[in-house]
């Protein structure tokens, strides 16, 4: 008798389940939704939004290489109707043709992994949201540290990725700063602790910049060569009216597109220009993707928006340096490799 694998034998029985993901790609990013329908419920839809293939208002490239862009929504139109799927994928940014369609394939490749957990129920392998590294047998500690000084800023961080985020503590001398890691470490579920004085009389910016600076690095010292890493993550976080998506990538090629705007200069203690400046140097030296988004209406208290932001941001690392055993290890790449 042939034997079929859980998800199979699940739909086969009219099991229906849909998932989402995003994939970044230095500045762009794609958006992908799978549905499978409930037994008898006619599918195959496709909604397709990934043109132009270039920059918005441009008429985008008809071909990268020998690959006309042109036969991208009919590939996909098939693989949804003979998949028997509802399949949505949208361009959410994207200059470059090639990016756009790569990022656009691994969300659908993410996306289709992640479904197919759901509908397996399998709790051992459940979506890259609840996996932990502690599924791992014989997993490396991961943890690192660093201290620096400078006529600016003594800074002593320490990072522990398979520690307890109950054991972080944060004392930069910025109450808001302080506030913003501390959200993200506890969204992460890792240990953060961050010693830091500067030259506050003068304002925050080199204590904000050398902080952030230094937590990038403890975090991609800690990773090490991401072995095993589910590699990226994708998430959401509300706080008051304001919510936030945060995508990112453990892809080694730096970027950081933030969009999240703020009309007022300072948030509490903390210069609200400081706010992109963390973000920026986090994913810089984290050697990571990283793109923040406002998922709201643009309302909300411009603390909440920042909150909201951190919490995105740890939750969505939370995903990227979890360990999935699946991997037996492997580097997350088709190139075997993840090369600056």
């Amino acid at each position: 008798a042939q034997t079929l694998a859980p998800g199979v034998a699940g739909v086969a029985a009219g099991a229906a389940g849909s998932a989402e993901f995003a994939a970044p790609l230095d500045e762009a990013y794609s958006t992908c939704v799978l549905a499978v329908p409930a037994s008898g419920v006619s599918s195959g839809s496709l909604r397709f939004e990934l043109a132009p293939y270039g920059p918005e208002g441009s008429n985008g490239r008809a071909r990268i290489g020998t690959y006309k862009t042109a036969l991208t929504e009919p590939f996909w139109s098939a693989l949804a109707t003979h998949a028997n799927l509802d399949v949505t994928l949208l361009k959410r940014r994207g200059d470059n043709a090639h990016h756009i369609v790569e990022a656009t394939f691994k969300a659908f490749a993410r996306c289709t992994r992640a479904l197919m957990d759901q509908i397996e129920a399998d709790v051992k392998s459940t979506s890259a949201t609840d996996r932990d590294v502690t599924d791992a047998p014989n997993a490396e500690h991961r943890a690192s540290r660093k201290a620096r000084a400078t006529k600016e800023t003594t800074i002593d961080v320490a990072v522990d990725l398979d520690g307890a985020a109950s054991a972080t503590t944060v004392a930069t001398g910025i109450r808001t700063l302080d506030a913003l890691l501390l959200a993200m470490a506890e969204e992460a579920s890792f240990q953060l602790n961050v010693d830091a004085s500067g030259d506050l009389w003068i304002d925050d910016h080199h204590t904000t910049e050398d902080v952030a600076i230094t937590v990038g690095q403890v975090l991609n010292e800690a990773l090490g060569s991401k072995a095993g890493c589910n590699r990226m993550g994708r998430a959401t976080a509300r706080v008051g009216d304001a919510r936030v998506e945060v995508i990112a990538d453990l892809s080694n090629r730096p970027y950081l597109c933030n969009g999240l705007v703020f009309r007022e200069e300072t948030i509490g203690d903390l210069s609200t220009e400081m706010v992109d400046h963390l973000f920026m140097s986090v994913a810089t030296n984290a050697q990571m993707t990283a793109h923040i988004v406002r998922a709201d209406d643009g309302g909300g208290e411009e603390a909440d928006v920042a909150e909201a932001a951190a919490r995105a941001f740890g939750k969505c690392l939370k995903q990227c340096v979890a360990v999935d055993p699946r991997r037996a290890g492997a580097v997350a790449s088709s190139k075997g490799t993840l090369s600056v």
